[in-house]
C-alpha cells in the first residue's frame, strides 16, 4: 500500500454490543494500525463497546445519550460537522442509515473542498416499512455519496435498484478474526459456565433479541422437536434485549420449554456459546451479513441458517450447513432433526464451513478492502469502488 497518511471520520451508531459494533470494533482498529487516522462521531455515547473502541483509534467523539430519534440524527449531524471542519478528513464513511443521514447533512453543509462520502449499508433496507421518510432521504443522499459499500450480494443489489446505477457500489463481506477450532476440553468449560451437561444436544441463536431475528420461530421449531430428539437437549439464546425478550419468555413457558431453553442475557462475544454448542443457528426474516454466522463457521460448527441476505453468501446449502426458509418453524425442525440425528454429517459440515470461513471471511481480507477503498476515493483513483476492493 502507498505510504500517504490517510484521515477518516466515521460516523457510527453507539457502540451496544451487535454485529455491526462488533464489526467497527475489529476492523476501526486494524486499520488504525496501518497509520489511518480515525476519528469515530457516535450516534450518542454509553455503549457497553465504547471505551475498548476509542483505545484503538485517534479519537471517539459521543453526543449525549438519550435525545429524541430525530434530535440525536441533528446532535450527530453538527457532531460530524464540526469534526469535518476540525480534522480535514479525506473520507467520511457512515455506517447504518441514521449516521448516513446525518454524516449526508454534515457533508451538505460542509464547503468545497468536500471530503469523499461512504455509506455502508449493513442490512437489506426492512426498516423503510417503519421510516418511509428517512429512507427517501437516505436514497436522496446517495447521490451526495461516492461510494456505497453493501457487505452481501443481497445489499448490493438493493443499493445499485437504489442509487440506479452500480457504478458507486462495491461489496466488502465482513471479517472476523479468525480464532481455532473449538477443542473438546473448551467445549467442557463453556458447558460447564452455561450449566451445561457433556451428554446434552445443544443448539444456539446468538442474536439480539429483535423481532427480525427470528427467536420465536426457533422456540416453534424446538416445540415441535422437544419428544422428537433422542437425547437430552436446550436451546441456549444468548443475546441482548431489543424489545422482545420478554414476549419470548412468555412463549417458552406457554410451549412447554421451560426445561429446554436457557437465557444467559447479553454475552460480549459468541465464541463461548458456539463453544457449548453441537449447531448453531440463524432464524433471521432479513439479514444483511451476520458475523455470528461467520463466527460459528470459523469455528468449526454446522450451522443452520435462514435464505435471506447474506446467509446465501456463507452458506452453500448441504455442503458446510443447511438454508431454509424464513418464517418456517417445520422446515427448521427438519434440519435440526437431520443433525441431530447425524454426528458424522455435523463434524463434515463444520469442517468445510471452518474452510470457507478461513479462506473468505479473514479480518484481514476485510481491512485490506477498507483501506484500498479510502486509498482510491483519497487519491481520485480512476475506475469503480468495486475495483478496487477485489
Amino acid at each position: 500500500m502507498p505510504d500517504r497518511r490517510l484521515s477518516v471520520v466515521v460516523a457510527a451508531p453507539p457502540m451496544n454490543v451487535g454485529g455491526t459494533e462488533q464489526h467497527l470494533l475489529h476492523v476501526l482498529p486494524g486499520l488504525a494500525q496501518r497509520g489511518i487516522d480515525i476519528t469515530v462521531v457516535l450516534l450518542h455515547s454509553g455503549g457497553a463497546l465504547e471505551e475498548a473502541l476509542g483505545a484503538g483509534v485517534s479519537d471517539v467523539v459521543a453526543p449525549a445519550i438519550n435525545l429524541p430519534r430525530y434530535l440525536r440524527t441533528v446532535m450527530q449531524g453538527l457532531a460530524i460537522w464540526r469534526t469535518i471542519r476540525r480534522v480535514k478528513p479525506d473520507v467520511v464513511h457512515a455506517f447504518l442509515s441514521e449516521p448516513y443521514i446525518a454524516a449526508a447533512a454534515a457533508h451538505r453543509l460542509i464547503g468545497e473542498p468536500r471530503p469523499a462520502l461512504v455509506h455502508g449499508r449493513r442490512s437489506l433496507a426492512f426498516y423503510a416499512r417503519q421510516h418511509p421518510f428517512a429512507q427517501r432521504v437516505e436514497v436522496f443522499a446517495h447521490g451526495m455519496a461516492s461510494a456505497l459499500v453493501g457487505n452481501s450480494t443481497a445489499v448490493t443489489a438493493e443499493l445499485e435498484a437504489e442509487a440506479g446505477s452500480p457504478l458507486k457500489v462495491c461489496r466488502i463481506p465482513n471479517g472476523i478474526p479468525l480464532g481455532e477450532a473449538i477443542t473438546s476440553e473448551e467445549r467442557l468449560a463453556a458447558r460447564a459456565r452455561f450449566g451445561l451437561l457433556p451428554e446434552d444436544l445443544v443448539l444456539t441463536q446468538v442474536a439480539n433479541f429483535h423481532a427480525y431475528k427470528g427467536h420465536g420461530d426457533l422456540l416453534k421449531a424446538a416445540a415441535a422437536l422437544k419428544d422428537r430428539l433422542r437425547q437430552p437437549w436446550k436451546l441456549l439464546l444468548p443475546g441482548r434485549d431489543a424489545g422482545e425478550h420478554a414476549a419470548l419468555r412468555a412463549m417458552t413457558e406457554q410451549l412447554g420449554l421451560r426445561d429446554h431453553v436457557i437465557f444467559p442475557g447479553e454475552w460480549a462475544g459468541s465464541r463461548e456459546p458456539y463453544a457449548a454448542a453441537d449447531i448453531g443457528l440463524l432464524a433471521s426474516h432479513t439479514e444483511g451479513f451476520s458475523n455470528s454466522l461467520i463466527e460459528g463457521m470459523a469455528m468449526g460448527l454446522p450451522m443452520i441458517a435462514t435464505r435471506v441476505g447474506g446467509n446465501t453468501d456463507a452458506i452453500d446449502d448441504g455442503e458446510n450447513g443447511f438454508l431454509v426458509a424464513p418464517s418456517a418453524p417445520e422446515e427448521l425442525a427438519t434440519a435440526i432433526l437431520t443433525l441431530a440425528d447425524m454426528p458424522d454429517l455435523r463434524s463434515r459440515l463444520g469442517l468445510a464451513a471452518r474452510e470457507k470461513a478461513l479462506a473468505q471471511f479473514s479480518l484481514e481480507a476485510c481491512i485490506d478492502r477498507y483501506e484500498r477503498l479510502w486509498r482510491g476515493l483519497a487519491e481520485a483513483k480512476p475506475g469503480r469502488p468495486a475495483d478496487w476492493v477485489v
